[in-house]
């Protein structure tokens, strides 16, 4: 997918929902419980509306391949993640993630399966990953630290 050329949303249908926890589900019918996946796709936000409408051709892809074996599927621009609910099969969620991946290249794997879904997929996304989380976390610290040291006034 080509970077987006607006630094503004869209604001088009894709509107606010109810929590993700109010939407997805998280059991079968008989009460057995799904599994779920997140990926983070960087800048996700920002993207246009033919960039959200390409992204969600390509995940309807993905549902069309896997069929029934995905339960739900949620976009969720103001974290910049996709989340995935499938049913419990050993293997599905990394199956599904190389489907996304293989799609659209930017998403990550976010989860207790990061390191084997990335680094499989790309040398180096874990690492970058890890970059990227450096930085924004530097960045928030930077924004919170007092403007002078010990929260003193500045000697004239």
């Amino acid at each position: 997918m080509d970077r987006p050329k607006t630094t503004s949303p869209s604001t088009s249908r894709w509107q606010p929902s109810a929590p993700l926890w109010q939407r997805a589900p998280n059991k079968q019918a008989d009460g057995a419980p799904l599994a779920d996946l997140m990926m983070l796709i960087p800048r996700l936000k920002h993207y246009t509306e033919v960039q959200i409408n390409h992204l969600q051709s390509m995940l309807e892809e993905v549902l069309i391949e896997f069929g029934e074996k995905i339960v739900f599927t949620d976009i969720n621009l103001k974290l910049n993640v996709i989340w995935v609910t499938v049913l419990p099969e050993p293997g599905l969620c990394r199956e599904v993630a190389l489907a996304i991946r293989k799609r659209v290249p930017e998403a990550v794997m976010v989860g207790n399966q990061l390191k084997s879904i990335s680094t499989e997929l790309q040398p180096g996304s874990w690492r970058s990953l890890a970059m990227f989380i450096k930085r924004f976390v530097s960045k928030q610290a930077i924004k919170s630290l007092p403007q002078t040291p010990h929260g003193r006034e500045p000697k004239a």
